[in-house]
This record gives structure tokens, sequence and C-alpha cells, in this order.
């Protein structure tokens, strides 16, 4: 699907999935004359995705076709804009039928490959091996590639690839158990870093699974509802929904699918539990979505009502969130000094789980008001010196390009996220010593990380009677240095809560010695 052409190109968005080319040529026909025919994403089966391309031959039908924007088809409404913003000469190259586009690929094979050609580099999501492929003819003849994947029909690809290259090892692993699966690379107790020069994530559910209905992750296909990556281990989504709470179902819809409507959540986990208490609980997907659908009522946004449901109950199935943070730790286990880790996500909550990694181990900058004031500190001899350690950098996040965008439209939603390991302190270390300097309580969780604060600091830096930090104020609230790194939020709740026993003892007695006088 690809060639020299002349015209003026729509994008269309949220066909009927019966889509077929002459309908969209008897539609939009009628705006202007149609260059070639029409374009369509298609699945394995070869049923349209929900997207496709039109060329007009003339700039006035484009801009009659835009003027349809929301107009009625097969029962849907489409969302219709240019398909590029300025004519290139080229049509988009389509996905072929079955198959997985890799996304950002030239961008992560710059980012991750190119810098340690002769490394160790880690697909930890293999899926149909798009991204691995590209990564291994990036690598010389010493680099190696490691790949993982919990879906068996991923590894029989992957094992089909080993097969022809040597270079490259397929582990039917989670992406978590990385560390364990290649202990000749992780990092030894002694410190130094790990054997691996790059880690590739790319998060979410591929294109192949999505696309096979028997699989269950669709809520327009007809399948057994099982939404299990590994459909070797676990429980299916219909068996989980057989026993789960109620109030369980209400907490996983909430929590990672109808986060922002949770009338929703509880609507639809209602219409599941009485489903299931009169024996009507659906087995297959399309049942399922339409008794989600039937309870939750009209969608609002541009998708089917149970989207959220299915995701959800994916997340949960396969412990996505759970998988995602240890993997990055095993991860950061195995890189190497300069090594980087790179991750491709597709919704904000997969953003907001890098972003918490990172957190964890971000490298001081300089420029930061708390380096600078605790660097003050060390200085003038009031505080030691911090230590170096195994540190992230963060990159400038990447988005597709618009040339990728015309040719893998489903890359639109996708951001790199690349973190590159250095040998310095980290800003959670900066904080659990800066904090006690400023009679500050540390933040929740902060002792659990590393080594204490409030030890460190009254072993490397005592507190003379009577003396306060330059810059902390008299009687500012908190234990002082030395004094254990302040008091967590659960402490401190529980010695209000004394407080108030205390005082409410106190106005007993005083009221039982009122009375007995």
């Amino acid at each position: 699907a690809s060639g020299a052409f002349e015209g003026f190109e729509i994008f269309i968005k949220y066909l009927p999935h019966s889509t077929t080319e002459p309908q969209l040529s008897a539609f939009f026909g009628e705006a202007g004359t149609i260059v070639g025919a029409p374009r369509l994403l298609k699945d394995g089966k070869g049923a349209c995705k929900g997207c496709g391309w039109i060329t007009f031959e003339k700039r006035e039908a484009l801009d009659e076709a835009l003027t349809w924007n929301g107009c009625a088809f097969g029962g849907r409404h489409l969302q219709i804009s240019k398909g590029k913003a300025a004519h290139t000469g080229f049509r988009p190259s389509l996905q072929a039928a079955g198959t997985h586009t890799p996304a950002m690929l030239p961008e992560i094979v710059a980012r991750l490959v190119q810098p340690s050609p002769d490394g160790v580099v880690v697909d930890a999501t293999y899926g149909r091996g798009g991204h691995t492929r590209g990564m291994i003819a990036a690598l010389s003849a010493r680099g190696v590639c490691h790949a993982f994947d919990m879906d068996a029909e991923a590894v029989t690809d992957g094992k089909a690839l080993a097969a022809e290259e040597r270079r490259f090892t397929i582990h039917h692993a989670p992406f978590s158990r990385m560390a364990a699966t290649l202990p000749h690379l992780a990092e030894t107790p002694s410190g130094g870093g790990g054997g691996v020069a790059a880690i590739l994530f790319d998060l979410g559910i591929s294109s192949p699974q999505f696309d096979e209905a028997h699989r269950g992750f669709r809520p327009e296909a007809d399948g057994p509802l099982d939404l299990r990556f590994d459909q070797s281990r676990g429980q299916t989504a219909h068996e989980f929904l057989s026993t789960a709470p109620r109030a369980e179902i209400t907490r996983v819809l909430r929590s990672f699918g109808e986060t922002s409507d949770g009338a929703a959540a509880q609507r639809v986990a209602d219409a599941i539990v009485l489903a299931r208490q009169d024996g009507a609980l659906p087995s297959r997907t399309k049942e399922f979505a339409a008794l989600v659908a039937r309870a939750k009522g009209c969608e609002y946004q541009a998708m089917h009502p149970a989207k959220l449901t299915f995701q959800a109950l994916r997340v949960h199935l396969n412990d996505e969130f759970g998988e995602c943070s240890r993997g990055l730790e095993a991860a950061r286990s195995l890189l190497s000094p300069g090594g980087r880790i790179g991750v491709i996500t597709w919704k904000h909550s997969e953003c907001a789980l890098v972003v918490d990694f990172f957190r964890r181990h971000e490298a001081v900058r300089d420029e930061m008001p708390q380096a600078r004031w605790y660097q003050a500190q060390v200085t003038a001899g009031r505080a030691p010196p911090l230590q170096p350690g195994a540190a992230l950098v963060m990159e400038a996040t990447v988005r597709p390009s618009a040339a990728e965008l015309q040719a893998n439209s489903r890359s639109r939603s996708a951001v790199l996220h690349i973190m590159k390991r250095v040998e310095a302190p980290t800003v959670a270390e900066l904080e659990r010593r800066l904090y006690p300097l400023l009679q500050w309580p540390l933040p929740e969780g902060a002792g659990g990380h590393g080594e204490g604060a409030g030890g460190a600091l009254g072993e490397a830096c005592p507190a003379k009677k009577g003396h306060r930090p330059k810059g902390v104020a008299k009687g500012a609230r908190g234990g002082g240095a030395g004094s254990g790194g302040g008091i967590s939020k659960k402490e401190e709740r529980e010695q209000r809560r004394a407080r108030k026993e205390k005082k409410m003892k106190k106005a007993a007695k005083k009221a039982k010695k009122g009375l007995s006088s």
C-alpha cells in the first residue's frame, strides 16, 4: 500500500469493523473524485480495525469531506481529519494483517543500541519481535540480545528467531524475573553496575494479542472471557468474576479502568454480581461487553462502553502495574554505568509508574535549591558529604514523528522515556539527610530506602546541645538533628490520638471528682 501519488488525504477514525473499501468509496465518493482505493487498517482476519485513509484528487473534495466530521456511518459517528499537514508524494504504508508495527523503532535504536553496539541489550516485551529485530540489526557481531515474554505464542515466534540468530535468546518468563534469569549480568553486592547496556519496555498489550479473539482482550470480538497474557497459568476473567466479592470487583474497575467515574464502576460491578446470582454471567467477550454496556449506559468518549472494564480486568489479572514496578527495579540492577532503560508508555497510568520509579532513583542535580543548601552545610562542617551510588537521569521524552503517524496510526499515544544510569547521589538520599537538619518530618516511607537518615547523621555529624543549622527557625516543628529524622505521618496520628485520649481521661476524672464532692 505504498507508492507515488498526487492528491489530498483524509484520515478516518471509528469505522465499524465490518467496513469494506467499496463501502467507503461509495460513501465518500460524493465529496469528490477518489484517487485509488481507500486504505483500511486491518486485523489478522482481514477485518477493519476502525480507521483508514482516503485520497482525493482535488482540494475542494478534501475540504468538503472535512465538513462531514461527526457524520453517521454504519451506526457510528466518524472522526475525519487531514491525513497529513502537507503532501509528501507517498501514501502511508499500512500494517499488514496479523502483524505488529513497532513504535518509534529508529528512535529506540539510536538512543538505546547505537551508544553500545558491542554490548548486551534486553527487550523486556518481545511481542512479535518488531523491536527485537531492529535492535539486533543495530548490534555488532559481538553484541547480544535477550528477550522476555509471558505469551506462549510470542515465545514460539522468538524461538524461531533464535534458531536463525545466534546472538539472540528468548526467555519464557515475566520481565520482573530478568535479574534472576540473567544472574551473570546482575550487579554484585560490591557495586560497580551490571553487564547490560540497554533495556527496552513496551508496556501494555501488543497488537496481535489485541486482534486475536480467543484471547478475549477486545469487547467487540467474540471469544472466551480470558484476558490473560500467559494462558497457561492464573485465573481467567470469567473465573475471577465468578468468585470475587462485589467490593473487590468494584475496586478493580475503579482502580484500573473507570478511574474518573466511580458510579459507573459500581453499577457495572452490581450488574456482574446480579448476573452471577441468576446463573447468567456471560463467559464470552461479546455477551459480557453487552452486559457492561447496559449497566453503564451512554459512553461520552468515542469508544466502546466496555473498553475500560476490559482494561481494568486485564491490568488486574496480569498484575500489570506490580509487574511493571518490579521489572523496572530488576532492570536497574542489570544496568552497567552509562546504560539506559527505555520505556514506551501508552496511558497516563503507565507514565505515572515510570515517573514514580524515576523519582526513587533520580540523581541530584547541581541546580536544585535543596542540593545547594545542603552543600553549604557540608562546607561549614555541619553535615557529611553525600555518597554517590546507582542513580538515574531522565532524558527528554520522545513522541512519534509525523511520518510515523502516517505509517502507523496506532503509535499516536506512545511516549518513549529514556533513563540513563550514572554514579551520583540520589535526591531521595539528599532528602533523608536534609530533612533532619531542617527539623522537617521525612516523607512517608523514606525510612524504607537505604540507610536511615537520622542514624547516619547522628553518627557522622552529632548535634551540639542548643545548636541549630543555619536557616532553621527556633522552635521548628519536628525532631532535632540526630533525633531519628523526624516522625512519620502514622506516628503523628498516633501521637495525636494519644494526646486526645489523655485529655479525655483527665476530663472524665475531673468530672467524676466534681460529682463526688
